[in-house]
Formats: structure tokens, C-alpha cells, sequence
């Protein structure tokens, strides 16, 4: 006997994982991935502060999230490569 577990609907349907997390101060927000094409990306969920100001606005915010340095801090900006430009 196998325990082999079958595709759903649902498990073709799944776009990506969240969990919630929470900051010091007490403000939850999310972290996960989705998939785009055949890659994950990782993203971090926040709650829209600005949600009373406009109605329409949405209720959360979803962003990229960057890459941690070895030491757990955000890693260097990187430069724009500047472009060579023929000055006539």
C-alpha cells in the first residue's frame, strides 16, 4: 500500500503559501511565496496604513522580499550601471 497523495483541484489551483509573523510592537503581517511561472517568488504582506484615507485603496500591500545579508541585514543597494552616452 502506498500513501501516495493525489493532485486536488485545489492543489493544481495553488498559486503560494502566507504566514503570519509579527513585529515587536505587536503589528502582524505576512510572509510566503507564489509562484511565477516555474519559479517561487518571495513576498512580504503588509496591512495598508492608508486604508482610511481612500475607500477604494487596498486593505494590504504586497511587495518583493529582499535577499538577507550573511549577517541577517538588508543587503547593499546595488549602483545602476551607468550608460555610455555619446554627448554631440
Amino acid at each position: 500500500m502506498t500513501d501516495k497523495k493525489e493532485n486536488t483541484e485545489w492543489d493544481n489551483r495553488e498559486v503560494g503559501a502566507l504566514w503570519v509573523n509579527a513585529k515587536s510592537g505587536g503589528d502582524k503581517y505576512l510572509t510566503g511565496h507564489i509562484k511565477v511561472g516555474d519559479t517561487k517568488e518571495k513576498v512580504i504582506v503588509f496591512k495598508n496604513k492608508f486604508k482610511e484615507e481612500n475607500e477604494k485603496a487596498p486593505d494590504f500591500r504586497v511587495y518583493r522580499q529582499k535577499e538577507l545579508g550573511a549577517d541577517g541585514s538588508s543587503p547593499a543597494p546595488q549602483k545602476e550601471e551607468e550608460e555610455d552616452v555619446d554627448l554631440i
